[in-house]
């Protein structure tokens, strides 16, 4: 087999030699590139322009098919937004692209997707100027060639700016590229962004003006309108020189500057330019890298638990071409940056397989940063820390559990001439009461009888409370806070000094693994789970991306594949192999109906009778990842590879791909009686299995019992038929609470249950039940006050 690795050598003169014979007779030319640049793959950049893994010859021609052998294919690694530069080795009018996209076994969706097509008349693969000129997109995978109608004049190079590619990992790549040159009409104008430069920071002040100037070429002279944008939106146009726009007063975030120069002709082309609008609060900035700056002194980072470095070429667009990495979801695991200055700004890696992690400045508010993202970027800004005093301070992120985290570059600014104000040092929020700790900087001391608490721009009782530095608000909401709400909390208060000091931070509530509401699946009738599989619908590599799926599959419109049905049992494995630990398993119900071997969802649902009181065991084995909900009673422990959910501990989940993911959950004291089982699996490639089980007794691994019974089966949990109830009004006067609700048991014994946390669910014992039809009954309880209370109705 021919090295991946070697060079063109002399078939480049080959290559451009039959090049050179085909343009003079015909006035359409399949040209195949004499040298190609890559921003990152280097060593196969070859493979995109030598034919090698065509049936044909090494040019090709527009019906070619390519090998779906990797190794005959480039690919980058390290970042999605790879670029590929073809010099056609002689100036042309350009009128087509053929693309053969990555095709891979297995692994098509590393091929590019949305992708930029820039030209250039200059012979520097990387000093020239470019002018994009079309947007395409590219399907998944295929043996065949892609073919894209452009308009260009002038071009010696043709640059493919990738954007995206079809799953959400860290590699892109593409099988081989060709061109087609032909007769174009008139002249495509060319573009030179001149201000900003791509990558400038501005600082967002009230006064600040961003020029957008452009320097424009048409030369058959037909030009006839500029537009400017930034990003979808349209700022304005022009039509005569200077091509100059003035943003005023942009907003703080990234920014998009787009120049679009438009002739009579109807030509198009552009150029874009990046640029990040931040305000810089202090007199400079001082960065701290993730790899360089390790270490237990002042501006430096340290890591606790497993944290792995990925490094990168040199060209690879991390900050320093590397990052760190906790793949492991272990709550345990954080790191530290020590740091003095008055704002940290943090920027990491982001993808759809990644989580989210809790942060504080000095241990105090709790925030949340995402890292989750549909498409994987790096260098991102995702969380900067409230206005602090001029000191020392130490930021923690703690990962959360529910996807990978990343470490890359942290922004600090430090000011020269620091003011003393007091400031918000902590925000502690319930589901239902709010605190707020203000702390007192310098000369600038809280006067608590000046406090003002503000809740998302309604002000709201604060009730101060100060003892020594420390100012506490609290208030006891009117409504309480849903899972996963972000909200803002402003303080306004005069200090001792008689100066006004006003503060702001947002606070993000925690939220399940999946809503509490469910996955849209339907209720399992009587002796069989309700089974959903859904595919076609994207890349399904976490348990975020499978409940994305799962949402979107029980909503109308879903553009993927979904099949229903009902299974005795949940037992597993694709194509009937084995998987797992329980053994006879059984073929997904879909894989008759299309169902692929990757990327593919499971959402299942049973109400089980628990037959007797005592400590029971549910083991889940899957291949990839899960979530499961028991709901009404809460997990007390969890042990193999998945992980309790603390703050909703009704949820165990392995929520990125492990192999065979076997987890034991230990429910404490169950009482006997009907509970409801909530469920999803996904499967991102390779093989494929999933089986839920029980057995009495609180057990830490398969092997501690051999009384395990799969959820289902003649001999575990029986399964019953489980209608929904439905709360129709729900009102509370004085202290009385009313809840009428349908139900397909009137005559049955219900019950309300309650909780202030969601981590344990309570019977309300003074609840009374009263037959309203013939399906509605209504509960009312007297004495409701004190702590707000969330409320569930069921049938035990």
């Amino acid at each position: 087999m021919r090295s991946a690795q070697s060079p063109l050598a002399n078939r480049h003169t080959a290559a451009l030699a039959l090049a050179c014979a085909l343009v003079l007779p015909a006035r359409a030319e399949f040209i195949q590139p004499v040298d190609v640049w890559v921003s990152n793959g280097e060593g196969l950049k070859d493979l995109l322009i030598d034919g090698g893994g065509f049936d044909d010859s090494t040019v090709g021609s527009p019906e070619s098919n390519h090998a779906r052998d990797t190794g005959q294919m480039w690919s980058a690694i390290g970042t999605i937004k790879a670029e590929v530069v073809c010099d056609l080795g002689q100036t042309v009018d350009l009128t087509k692209i053929y693309i053969w996209n990555f095709n891979g076994i297995n692994t098509t969706d590393v091929g590019m997707k949305d992708v930029e097509v820039l030209v250039s008349p200059d012979s520097s693969m990387t000093n020239g100027n470019f002018t994009a000129i079309a947007l395409i997109a590219l399907k998944e995978g295929g043996e065949t060639g892609q073919v894209f109608n452009v308009t260009a004049t002038d071009v010696r190079l043709v640059k493919l700016r990738g954007l995206s590619n079809w799953g959400q990992g860290y590699t892109v790549g593409l099988a081989e590229v060709r061109f087609e040159s032909g007769t174009v009409a008139g002249k495509v104008p060319s573009i030179v962004f001149n201000t900003p430069r791509e990558g400038d920071v501005i600082d967002a002040k009230a006064d600040t003006i961003i020029p957008l100037k452009a320097t424009i070429t048409d030369k058959d002279a037909d030009l006839g309108k500029v537009e400017f944008y930034d990003g979808a939106t349209k700022l304005g146009e022009k039509g005569s020189a200077p091509f100059t726009w003035n943003v005023k007063a942009p907003a703080v975030g990234e920014h998009a500057y787009r120049i679009v120069a438009n002739d009579r002709a109807g030509h198009v082309a552009w150029s874009t330019v990046n640029v990040s609008v931040r305000e810089l609060v202090a007199d400079r900035i001082i960065q701290i890298d993730d790899t360089a700056d390790i270490g237990t002194s002042t501006n430096q980072i340290r890591y606790f638990g497993t944290w792995n470095l990925a490094q990168g070429t040199a060209t690879d667009p991390r900050f320093n071409h590397n990052d760190h990495y906790e793949s492991n979801n272990n709550r345990n695991d954080y790191f530290e940056v020590r740091f003095v200055g008055v704002k940290i700004d943090v920027y990491a890696t982001v993808a759809s397989h990644h989580g989210t992690a809790k942060v504080t400045i000095d241990g105090g508010t709790e925030y949340i940063i995402n890292y989750k993202a549909a498409q994987r970027a790096e260098q991102v800004h995702v969380w900067s820390s409230p206005i602090l005093p001029q000191r020392e301070h130490v930021l923690r992120v703690r990962v959360v559990g529910d996807g990978v985290v990343t470490a890359d570059r942290f922004d600090v600014s430090v000011s020269d001439k620091p003011e003393d104000k007091f400031i918000i040092q902590r925000v502690a929020p319930t589901f239902t009461d709010l605190l707020v700790y203000l702390e007192d900087v310098g000369l600038s001391i809280v006067n608590p009888a000046t406090a003002l608490l503000y809740l998302d721009s309604q002000i709201v009782g604060g009730s101060p409370v100060k003892s020594g530095t420390t100012t506490t608000l609290s208030n006891h909401l009117a409504t309480p806070f849903l899972p996963g709400s972000v909200h803002t909390v402003r303080v306004v208060a005069k200090d001792t000094k008689g100066t006004t000091v006003t503060n702001d931070a947002p606070f993000t509530l925690p939220k399940p693994e999946f809503p509490l509401t469910g996955l849209g699946e339907r209720p399992s009738s009587a002796g069989a789970w309700s089974f959903r599989q859904a595919w076609n619908a994207g890349r399904a590599d976490a348990v975020v991306t499978a409940v994305e799926i799962a949402l979107r599959a029980a909503a109308p419109g879903f553009a993927g594949v979904s099949y229903d049905t009902d299974v005795a049992v949940i037992n597993f494995g694709l194509g009937g192999g084995a998987a797992g630990y329980m053994p006879d398993d059984l073929p997904f119900p879909a894989e008759n109906f299309g169902l692929p071997q990757e990327d593919f969802v499971c959402v299942g649902q049973a109400t089980v009778v628990v037959p007797t009181s005592g400590d029971w065991t549910i083991g889940v084995h899957t291949d990839d990842g899960f979530a499961l909900r028991f709901i009404g009673a809460p997990f007390d422990s969890v042990t193999g590879v998945g992980a309790r959910n603390d703050d909703f501990p009704e949820y165990i989940a392995v929520p990125n791909p492990t192999g065979d993911s076997n987890t034991r959950g230990v429910l404490k004291d169950l009482a006997a009686g009907r509970y409801t089982i909530e469920f999803i699996s996904y499967q991102r490639s390779g093989g494929a299995g999933a089986e839920i089980y029980a057995a009495p007794g609180a057990f830490e691994n398969d092997g501690d019992t051999d009384q395990w019974q799969l959820i289902g089966s003649p001999d575990g949990w029986q399964i019953v038929s489980n209608t929904p109830l439905s709360a129709r009004t729900v009102s509370k006067t004085g202290e009385r609470l009313t809840i009428e609700f349908t139900t397909p048991q009137p005559d049955a014994t219900h019950q309300l249950l309650a909780t202030a946390d969601f981590k344990a669910w309570t019977a309300v014992a003074s609840a009374v039940f009263e037959k309203l039809d013939a399906a509605t009954v209504r509960v009312t309880v007297n004495n409701v006050s004190g702590n707000m209370r969330f409320y569930r109705l069921a049938l035990p």
